[in-house]
């Protein structure tokens, strides 16, 4: 009897190819978010950053859900945990949360939308007082072209510059784009 011998290449193309599969499945599904995501626009304040490693880029500060008051959970949030935010927008456009729980919500208010971030830093009020939660949702930095950041942090101060995201189904949150004075001035390449 003759016995067949792996190649020793085999280990290697199938790590490989597992590789290759979890990178695509990886893109595949920012595109998916960005792509058939519903799409929010929020406000944000500016944010100072400075790195000589990352390049370009600009720090985004969100007024509406980056802290939120801690009467909107039914129970005291933990450090580092997952909270779903209910944001619901307000008749001049703006989107504001409602509620905020560590469950995902499955049957939201109509036009309500979902956002999962996770819980960055708790701050408890005095005497009655709710304490309010620092949350983080992934979005909070965005790279921007080459001599373009400064403009958008002057524009960010002027507080004209909105920011466009596309949330999906799971409450995960992608920058979809950029807006001034309600001309978007900037689309996130699917790719």
């Amino acid at each position: 009897m003759t016995e067949k011998r792996v190649s020793p290449w085999v280990p290697v193309v199938a790590v490989a190819l597992l590789q290759t599969l979890a990178l695509g499945w990886m893109v595949g599904e920012r595109i998916s978010l960005m792509a058939s995501g519903r799409e929010i626009v929020l406000d944000v304040t500016p944010v100072d950053p400075r790195s000589l490693f990352r390049g370009d880029y600009v720090i985004l500060n969100y007024r509406a859900i980056a802290q939120l008051d801690g009467a909107l959970l039914s129970e005291p949030a933990q450090d580092d945990e997952v909270l779903y935010v209910t944001l619901r927008q307000e008749a001049g456009g703006a989107w504001t949360p409602v509620a905020a729980s560590r469950a995902k919500p499955s049957q939201p208010a109509a036009g309500d939308v979902v956002l999962k971030g996770r819980v960055a830093g708790i701050w408890k009020a005095g005497g009655n007082e709710p304490a309010k939660v620092r949350m983080r949702y992934g979005i909070e930095s965005y790279f921007v072209p080459e001599g373009a950041g400064k403009d958008l942090e002057q524009k960010i101060r002027e507080g004209e510059l909105k920011v466009i995201i596309a949330v999906g189904l799971t409450g995960e949150a992608a920058i979809k784009g950029l807006e001034v004075a309600g001309k978007r001035i900037y689309d996130e390449p699917l790719l």
